[in-house]
């Protein structure tokens, strides 16, 4: 081989080097970031569900001490949107 075709192969191959490091660190850096927002994801489910089942919890107290201290009006109730799902679900099937 000439010189110049012997500088022609190391350029190539050089350039093939850098561009498998190039592409080599931009995976790494899509998988950083990719684990970084499925981390973040999680995080703010789990503060969702921590923060649902507090309001459940709530919820369920105050509609306990709301039938507690008016239980008349908390039959009265039920039987209303009871009537009323009965009718909607007798016209519809």
């Amino acid at each position: 081989m000439t010189n110049t075709a012997e500088a022609q192969q190391k350029t190539k191959g050089s350039a093939a080097s850098a561009s498998d490091s190039v592409s080599g660190n931009l995976a790494g850096r899509v998988k950083e970031q990719a684990a970084q927002t499925v981390q973040q994801a999680q995080e703010q489910i789990d503060a969702g569900l921590q923060y649902s089942s507090g309001e459940m919890q709530r919820l369920t107290k105050e509609g306990q001490a709301f039938v507690r201290k008016n239980p008349g009006l908390a039959i009265a109730g039920a039987l209303g949107v009871g009537v009323l799902l009965g009718l909607a679900m007798r016209s519809r099937f």
